[in-house]
């Protein structure tokens, strides 16, 4: 009873990787870290049947861990008490958007068109706040797969091997896919897998269908291959010496494959040709190098070395592959349909106006949109998504609800700032979950990349590791 207890107050722990409680934890965590590597593989995973998929694959590893943590076979290393407030405005925006979908609420609030398809049918009809409430329950159902990945790494990368592990595994995963996908751009393969390409042809995706899409997640490898380099240049601890041989053995063995792994994941992410993504990791590399210099993790001297190697060969990449990336930056037509995009952001502006509190209904915005659609827009485009993931979050929640689900990720992340500063050690986790989410936010505004299940995942699961790895062996929670 009382390991019970202390797995679910945040009591003593003291968990041997090798004891019953640390295989569970250890098993659960390779599963979860299969999934989130694998999940660019189908096409991003942004087809129903995978999302599905991964969905009830993350649902069976939280029961699993959920029971085995009541059961005391496994322990729940981060208390519960620092997850509370993340997990109470996720589950308040979340519920908000199921209450959207059903009839729960006064006729008055619910969309207009459910008014308009009773006077057609002559008969009263079920609607709600959603226009669409099966698109609802399947956005629900995604977020859902990301919050328990979260949960999971969260819980599972306390420990400092796993957190190591992870971040390689991560960073390891991006190269492969970048390989890949240069091997087959430069093979002239205009494949993804076995299927013909029907979009986007000349531009590098590897596994993903969008370049964007692929550009936002070869950033993310990026920016874990930049900050393992860096990890394994940190200083030496008090009382360690390090001789010639020694420095030698870390710069050549263990921080230049990294290195090696940034020219890669850059080449690809250039041969993307997606501006948004290039910019995008642009940003999220300098908030790495700012997270790097604040926590300590490197001398300001070997960080300012660090950002000269990087400038020079970026430099050398951008020489030899840049120039379908600068082209786009400058080609008229492409403003022209930035243009659209602007008129874009202007019509969800106006239906996030007529809907401010309710919203349209999570995972709505394709079916609502249809209905603001002008003439001022390209014909031939559909639009799906909004291409700003915070303006479609609003006009689909509405405000209060939206404001609440970015309440929680500003608090992950204030977590994660707090742990930078605080920390003497492992600050790597904590700078990579920042820099990611910098790179995903800044990428929101202009693109739907977080919206592709396999970047919401490995999103997901490098903020869950950055907020393990935030807190102090003293402050407990450890396993």
């Amino acid at each position: 009873m009382q390991a019970r207890a202390d797995a679910l107050e945040g009591g003593p722990r003291t968990e041997s990787a090798h004891s019953g409680s640390g295989h569970v934890n250890f098993l659960i965590f390779r599963i979860l870290l299969g999934i989130v590597v694998l999940a660019p593989l189908p096409l991003g995973s942004n087809r129903p049947l995978a999302w599905s998929a991964i969905a009830f694959a993350v649902a069976l590893l939280m029961v699993g861990w959920g029971s085995a943590v009541v059961t005391g076979r496994a322990r729940a290393p981060v208390p519960l008490g620092w997850l509370g407030g993340i997990a109470t405005c996720f589950a308040l925006a979340l519920g908000w958007g199921w209450v959207q979908s059903t009839g729960a609420v006064p006729q008055s609030v619910w969309h207009p068109l459910w008014a308009e398809a009773s006077q057609a049918l002559g008969k009263p009809v079920a609607g709600g706040i959603s226009i669409d409430p099966t698109l609802s329950h399947a956005a629900i159902l995604r977020l859902l797969s990301y919050g328990g990945v979260f949960w999971l790494a969260a819980q599972l990368c306390r420990e400092r091997s796993r957190a190591r592990e992870a971040l390689v595994a991560v960073a390891a995963a991006g190269v492969l896919y970048a390989a890949y996908g240069l091997l087959g751009h430069f093979a002239g393969w205009e494949r993804i897998l076995w299927l013909e390409k029907w979009a986007y042809i000349g531009d590098l995706t590897s596994s993903f269908v969008n370049r964007n899409a692929y550009g936002a997640y070869a950033g993310i490898g990026l920016v874990c291959c930049t900050a393992l380099f860096l990890h394994e240049l940190r200083p030496p601890r008090r009382g360690e010496t390090r001789r010639v041989y020694d420095m030698t053995e870390i710069l050549l063995l263990r921080a230049m494959p990294f290195m090696i792994g940034g020219v890669v994941l850059g080449t690809a992410l250039l041969l993307s040709h997606s501006r948004g993504a290039f910019l995008s990791t642009g940003a999220g590399i300098l908030v790495l190098m700012a997270a790097v210099m604040m926590s300590r993790l490197v001398r300001p001297r070997t960080a300012l070395l660090v950002g000269l190697v990087i400038a020079v060969a970026g430099t050398a990449v951008l020489g030899m592959s840049g120039d379908g990336t600068f082209s786009r930056l400058a080609d008229t037509d492409i403003q022209n349909g930035d243009k659209d995009r602007a008129e874009l952001y202007r019509i969800a502006l106006q239906a996030i106006g007529d809907a401010p509190l309710t919203g349209h209904g999570i995972g709505t915005f394709a079916a609502a949109f249809r209905m603001y659609r002008e003439t001022s827009l390209s014909a031939p485009t559909v639009w799906d998504y909004a291409h700003n993931v915070h303006l479609e979050m609003a006009m689909d929640l509405g405000l209060p609800a939206a404001i609440l689900l970015y309440i929680g990720f500003a608090t992950i992340l204030g977590v994660c700032l707090r742990g930078l500063l605080r920390r003497r050690r492992d600050q790597v986790y904590p700078a990579v979950a920042l820099s990611v989410a910098a790179l995903i936010g800044l990428h929101g505004l202009v693109d739907f990349s977080a919206q592709m299940p396999a970047i919401a995942l490995t999103l997901s699961f490098l903020l869950g590791l950055g907020f393990a790895q935030s807190w102090r062996t003293s402050d407990g929670g450890n396993e």
